[in-house]
């Protein structure tokens, strides 16, 4: 017993330590990373890069150097192609370019490789292919996490070389005074990188970072920020390699040009007061020609970016945080490998927690995707052997660094990652009731270009198990179905109606049809593309309706970042034809559910001076509400700023309870789903006006579908784990999303299984045009129905969450009934009894709750529910020693059960 509490013990100590260092990766980089020397220039030679991407700033960047009295040698990216393209330059300075092609940055590595040194600025390659960011990681030794919500000031942080501290890195410039800059958090990604500044009153987030070969500055340098800051900075970061700074006042020589003439200034005009401003529209102004800030990217259309970076060959020694990821990483693997085998092998279990014989197996392989019922028995060997190995790679992994192997480790580490990847479990029937969504897109939709063609899509999403499709029904301002609401249907499907023949085709396969519906916005430059329109074409709404328009603060209505035209949430007719929408939708096709997009404002960053809102309907209620103009108030304004943030943020939660009130009165069965951005809250709020949580709690909303794409299974893990909380969620389901678009098979095969693991009501697919014939063949395999029918085989959570919620439980006493006829369950022989008294108690409720929904069955299966997760960690406290990750699963799904309980009192028995 005494190993036994130690071992819990430990696991708790791990998982606190594991929350700790996640949330304070930065600030713990700071203490353990060491900045190398560096070799000298006799003289440095500045090249500053120019892209199509900083042209917009280019003259605040000339004008901020040649403030700097600093010379140097101006490269447009376009012609750089090879490295005689970089001659007579020693220090190239990127500052704020986010894109860089594969071609350029073999250029840059090359140069580098010869002894050039870097000095990068901004969020360097953020919209670069992901191998060109991986590269950038690697000659930069950073990267960008993510903006600032408001300006800071970067603090110098010296650092000393060794115990006796009688060398210094301290080439920092001093601490400038009231010196802000809009910057963003980096993370270090090289055991040779050093924080060399943090963001004051930040708790150690990282503003810059330097390596021996580059220096970061977490900051877009020349923007609007402080030009002390700017200089200091540059100069310091120049004047570390050694060597002396061509000036300014320097005559021309071969290697260093003449400085260019300093650009004039034009001082931008004061904006006007409230009687000057023309209520019926603002209009783009000549004095006010800024594109979109570049330090701003809409993350609509983004995954976030992958994490661990292992090289195998790297002989770098390996800091404390950097093994302690990559323990995290393989661990956490080598969990939902576990898992997803476990799940494999257990779908035709029979339940019985004292089961004195191994139940027969049915978890076999067939590659040509036959339905999972059909399969022979295979027990695959590799699957063993690649546990077995990822197991033997944690446990000698600290010896190798404590030996100084860093080599080795890396090596065994990377091959024990790419033998479970090669090996992942893909083959099976998955049982339990979950929610298994797609979005069908309106491409698809349009190529599909009959009824017929519409139902070759179907028949393939039927055979993969798929029981929920999101239908792009309005999209750009046109609906897909021929409309007595909207001006005109989408010009792309006229002559049939792909809305009806869905409805149709879904039900004839026992799954059901959700409208997904573009909200606010309306007009769409890629589908003007299409249709053979101008790129500023507002769409058919706006164009009949232009005083709908939602406009940013310069007097655009068309976003110049995403190329679309919203709609003013606050514009009560737009809102009113909208409503109109959705009921002509509901009324006349009969759809299963509603699935809202779009519901927020258009991605928006106020500290830089882009925000949205201006609409004549939102300016008007908002200066009768407050007596101010909104066009005359930025942050600075303090509380009237935060008031106009909540006015715009209850346009929307305003409208997300009009159609809520719409579908409970009118079609009390149709499901609404909202398609939102999992961003903290507080983020979310002042960039888009979209809380989620606020109409999760209020029980408006039946279905959170969080945009949760992520490039790696850890990111998409950390962005999830957070979202399924009751605190959250309230009596809302939850069903995050995987983007297939980038993904190789496996990886999204990895992401399901990781939202699998999570307290979650299923997962979504964005979307049907990038499933694989490899994706598809995986559905079928472990989703597919054995023969087509017209119910579903399993309930599905939203529909019916008491049946759904007993079904999860077998599923989840089917995989413990498996390990434990495989001696795999290392439980008590007390414990087990109480485990199989306590769980076939909990089953007979949940079923009863099911069959006979009331209020009684309902609090008797929670009260029991409540009983066995507080056993449950002390009965598999064995188990968890060697298995913490699937103990950890099992605890989350059991969690998942809780939420669908919640979620049926309010469905099941407040609407009966």
């Amino acid at each position: 017993m005494p190993d036994a509490c130690s071992q819990a013990q430990k696991i708790r100590f791990f998982t606190f330590w594991q929350r700790v260092l996640i949330g304070t990766l930065a600030s713990t980089l700071l203490n353990i990373f060491i900045l190398f020397p560096s070799p000298s220039f006799a003289e440095v030679v500045l090249g500053v890069v120019r892209s199509s991407e900083n042209s917009p700033d280019w003259v605040k960047i000339t004008t901020r150097l040649w403030e700097s009295g600093i010379a140097y040698k101006p490269i447009n990216l376009e012609e750089i192609k090879n490295v005689a393209d970089l001659a007579g330059v020693n220090v190239l300075f990127l500052p704020n370019i986010e894109t860089l092609t594969p071609a350029q940055i073999k250029v840059l590595e090359a140069w580098a490789s010869q002894g050039g040194r870097l000095i990068a600025s901004g969020p360097v390659g953020r919209s670069s292919p992901a191998l060109v960011r991986q590269s950038l990681r690697s000659l930069l030794g950073a990267y960008w996490a993510f903006p600032l919500t408001q300006r800071a000031e970067p603090e110098p942080r010296s650092r000393c070389r060794d115990l006796a501290c009688t060398s210094s890195s301290n080439w920092m410039p001093p601490a400038q005074q009231n010196a802000s800059v809009q910057g963003g958090v980096l993370i270090p990604a090289d055991a040779n990188s050093q924080t060399v500044a943090t963001w004051k009153n930040s708790s150690g987030s990282s503003a810059a970072i330097a390596t021996d070969r580059a220096t970061y500055l977490g900051w877009r340098w020349g923007s609007d920020g402080s030009a002390k800051t700017d200089t200091a900075w540059l100069r310091a970061s120049i004047a570390r390699w050694g060597g002396t700074i061509a000036a300014s006042s320097a005559q021309p020589t071969a290697a260093a040009p003449p400085l260019p003439i300093p650009p004039n200034r034009v001082p931008r005009n004061k904006p006007p007061s409230p009687r000057s401003t023309p209520l019926s529209r603002l209009s783009p102004s000549t004095s006010l020609p800024d594109p979109v800030p570049a330090t701003f990217t809409d993350p609509s259309d983004q995954s976030a970016p992958a994490g661990l970076d292992v090289q195998a060959n790297s002989n770098k020694p390996i800091v404390s945080i950097e093994a302690y990821l990559m323990r995290q990483e393989l661990t956490n693997l080598l969990g939902r490998f576990e898992s997803a085998l476990t799940a494999s092998n257990s779908g035709n279990t029979a339940v019985n927690l004292a089961a004195p014989t191994p139940p027969q197996l049915v978890a076999g392989s067939n590659s040509a995707g036959a339905p999972a019922a059909s399969r022979p028995p295979v027990v695959q060997a590799t699957k063993t052997r690649a546990i077995a190995n990822a197991r033997q790679v944690l446990q000698t992994f600290d010896q190798l660094l404590q030996q100084q192997k860093y080599a080795e480790a890396r090596q065994q580490w990377v091959q024990a990652r790419e033998l479970l990847w090669q090996n992942y479990p893909q083959e099976g029937q998955r049982v339990g009731a979950e929610i298994r969504a797609v979005w069908l897109d309106r491409g698809t939709i349009v190529a599909a270009r009959s009824e017929q063609g519409l139902a070759a899509v179907f028949d393939r999403l039927a055979a993969a198990g798929i029981n929920t499709v999101f239908f792009e029904t309005l999209n750009a301002g046109y609906p897909i179905y021929p409309s007595q609401v909207a001006p005109q249907q989408n010009p792309l499907t006229v002559g049939w109606d792909p809305l009806e023949s869905a409805v149709k085709l879904a039900r004839e396969r026992g799954m059901e049809l959700h409208a997904w519906v573009w909200i606010f916005a309306t007009g769409n430059k890629r589908h003007n593309t299409l249709i053979g329109k101008p790129s500023s074409y507002p769409g058919p709404v706006l164009s009949a309706h232009p005083t709908w328009a939602n406009i940013d603060n310069k007097g655009r209505t068309q976003n110049p970042n995403d190329g679309k035209f919203y709609l003013d949430p606050a514009n009560p007719e737009a809102r009113s034809y909208l409503l109109q929408i959705i009921g002509e939708i509901t009324n006349r096709y009969k759809v299963d559910g509603v699935h809202l997009d779009y519901i927020r404002y258009p991605f928006q960053n106020d500290s830089a001076g882009f925000t949205y809102g201006y609409g004549i309907a939102a300016r008007q209620q908002f200066r009768q509400l407050t007596g101010a103009d909104p066009v005359n108030i930025s942050p600075k304004d303090g509380s009237l700023w935060r008031q106009w943030v909540e006015f715009k943020t209850n346009q929307i939660n305003s409208f997300v309870a009009e159609v809520s009130q719409l579908l409970r009165q009118n079609y009390p069965r149709t499901i609404l789903s909202v398609a939102v951005f999992p961003h903290p809250a507080s983020q979310r709020i002042y960039k888009i006006q979209q809380n989620w949580e606020v109409w999760a709690r209020q029980g408006i909303v039946d279905l959170i579908v969080p945009m949760t794409y992520a490039l790696d299974t850890n990111r998409l893990q950390r962005i999830t784990e957070p979202l399924a909380k009751e605190q959250m969620l309230g009596s809302a389901l939850i069903s995050p999303s995987v983007k297939l678009l980038t993904l190789p098979p496996v990886v999204a095969i990895d992401q399901i299984q990781a939202l699998r693991d999570l307290p979650t009501g299923g997962y979504a697919i964005f979307a049907v045009e990038s499933i694989s014939s490899a994706m598809q063949g995986f559905f079928n395999r472990t989703q597919g129905p054995p023969v087509r029918s017209t119910s579903a085989a399993e309930p599905i959570p939203y529909r019916q969450p008491f049946a759904a919620a007993a079904s999860r439980y077998t599923a989840l006493k089917q995989e413990w009934s498996f390990l434990l006829a495989n001696n795999q369950l290392q439980v008590s022989e007390s414990e087990l009894k109480v485990l199989q008294s306590r769980s076939d108690e909990l089953a007979q409720a949940f079923t009863k709750l099911a069959a006979n929904p009331s209020t009684e069955t309902l609090a008797t299966a929670k009260r029991l529910l409540a009983s066995f997760q507080s056993q449950f960690q002390s009965s598999m406290r064995w188990h968890s020693g060697e298995n913490s990750y699937q103990v950890q699963t099992w605890q989350n799904r059991l969690e998942s059960l809780d939420m669908l309980l919640r979620y049926g009192e309010r469905v099941e028995l407040n609407r009966r």
